[in-house]
């Protein structure tokens, strides 16, 4: 027989962390692009190799905001099977005695 255990923090924890990293993820990004713009504008200037080198992180951030998207659609699956589980429970109890 198979049976199920449900923990509503936990998943609830498990979403907020999620959120946490996302922020985290995105802040952390945002400034690595800050400091590459300044390093080509200026530390890193040459007639290709910088502007190469610009691109290929600017498609890193983009492939990263990817990422980002992502755990943004797993914190809301977490959050709304909470929800659900929690109102499965609710109407099974509804529906005894």
């Amino acid at each position: 027989m198979t049976s199920i255990r449900v923990s509503y923090g936990e998943i609830e924890a498990a979403a907020s962390q999620l959120a946490a990293g996302r922020e985290e993820i995105t802040q952390k990004i945002n400034s690595l692009q800050a400091q590459i713009q300044s390093l080509v504008g200026s530390g890193f200037v040459t007639e290709h190799a910088s502007g190469k080198f610009q691109e290929a992180f600017t498609k890193y951030a983009a492939n990263a905001s990817g990422l980002i998207a992502h755990l943004g659609e797993i914190q809301q699956f977490l959050v709304g099977a909470a929800q659900a589980m929690r109102e499965l429970d609710a109407q099974i109890a509804s529906r005894i005695g």
